[in-house]
């Protein structure tokens, strides 16, 4: 029968009551996830061996348990895009679920399931040597005891992770001596009272307050740029909507003028009346309705009654002409529609 192994490396700190009990947490955790059957078995160090390594074996079924039996696949362990980030996850579950235990009976240990690269720690890790390797290695440890000569190893695994506590060592005894150093230089600095330190420093401050006041002033000129193109796109917004006001007003004239025009004489007062009105609050709330406001207003209404002053001028002249002239040259129809060229193209409102 086929079954997934997770092997677990109990906290050595904790007593072997607490020890089983963390690996019955991840076992359930496990079940609970994935719907599977779980088998716990807790192994002590071997004779001879690191009398640190707690370790469990939890052996599950590959596929999940239902009331009949097994049921699906979990292949979401074994696909190639989702078989790793799950790992991951459980290898995380288990810190966390080691690291509660030891917080929760005051042990200062923790461990992390992460790399020393991404933990970004300077180490070389070692290499598991697995059942076989440790094997060959304890006998030979003991054959070298028994001749009185001093153990090497002899597995390449266990030759390559005694080369890299060496590394690793040499590595933290350069961090320490590179350490003091630093405090030493520190000390010097801070303790140091001659002239040339004291003038460094001053170097030192003057050149860090001259970039300062430079990015300062970069800052402040980018800011003054930044206000003079948006105040040019407002001037910009402003001139635009002005000329479409003034546009919008000199149609409003225009159809004014027409409007006022077809009318009867004796109607023309009162329509300018109506659109004009003397009553303040009446004339605010046209002026609120015109594109060029209070101001737009009174000149379309000073521009507006000129254009029918000419108008009934001419009316009146044609109307002379017309009682003049004999009755058979008589043309039918009204006045001229004619207006002088000057009033045609309307008031000017800049």
């Amino acid at each position: 029968m086929t079954a997934r192994e997770y092997v677990l490396a109990l906290p050595a700190e904790l007593d072997a009551r607490d020890r089983a009990d963390l690996a019955r947490s991840f076992a359930s955790a496990v079940v609970e996830r994935y719907g599977v059957a779980a088998d716990v078995a807790l192994h002590a160090p071997s004779a001879g061996g690191d009398d640190r390594n707690y370790h469990a074996h939890i052996l599950t079924t590959t596929r999940e348990v239902e009331p009949d039996g097994l049921g699906k696949k979990t292949r979401i362990l074994d696909a190639a895009k989702t078989g790793g980030p799950e790992i991951e996850s459980l290898r995380e579950l288990w810190a966390m679920q080691c690291n509660e235990a030891l917080e929760r009976h005051q042990k200062p240990a923790r461990i992390d399931h992460r790399s020393y690269e991404r933990q970004g720690v300077d180490e070389m890790p070692t290499l598991h040597l697995g059942p076989t390797s440790t094997m060959m290695e304890r006998r030979h440890k003991a054959e070298q005891e028994r001749k009185g000569e001093p153990y090497k190893p002899q597995t390449f695994k266990a030759q390559e992770n005694e080369r890299r506590r060496t590394l690793n060592d040499h590595v933290r005894e350069m961090v320490r001596e590179l350490a003091a150093t630093v405090r030493e230089v520190a000390d010097q600095v801070k303790n140091a009272k001659k002239s040339a330190a004291q003038a460094l420093l001053r170097a030192v401050g003057g050149l860090r307050q001259a970039e300062l006041a430079e990015q300062a002033r970069q800052a402040a000129e980018a800011r003054r740029r930044e206000e003079v193109r948006k105040e040019a796109l407002r001037q910009q917004a402003l001139k635009e909507a002005r000329e479409r006001a003034v546009q919008e007003a000199k149609g409003r004239m225009a159809d004014m003028t027409k409007k006022a025009q077809r009318l009867a004489p004796d109607a023309r007062e009162a329509f300018l009346a109506g659109e004009y009105p003397s009553d303040p609050f009446d004339r605010a709330l046209k002026a609120h309705r015109h594109p060029l406001g209070t101001a737009g207003l009174d000149a379309e209404e000073k521009a507006v009654r000129t254009h029918l002053k000419v108008y009934q001028e001419q009316e009146k002249r044609q109307q002379a002409e017309r009682q003049q002239a004999p009755a058979r040259g008589r043309g039918r129809g009204g006045p001229s529609r004619s207006r002088s060229r000057d009033y045609d193209r309307g008031p000017d409102f800049f």
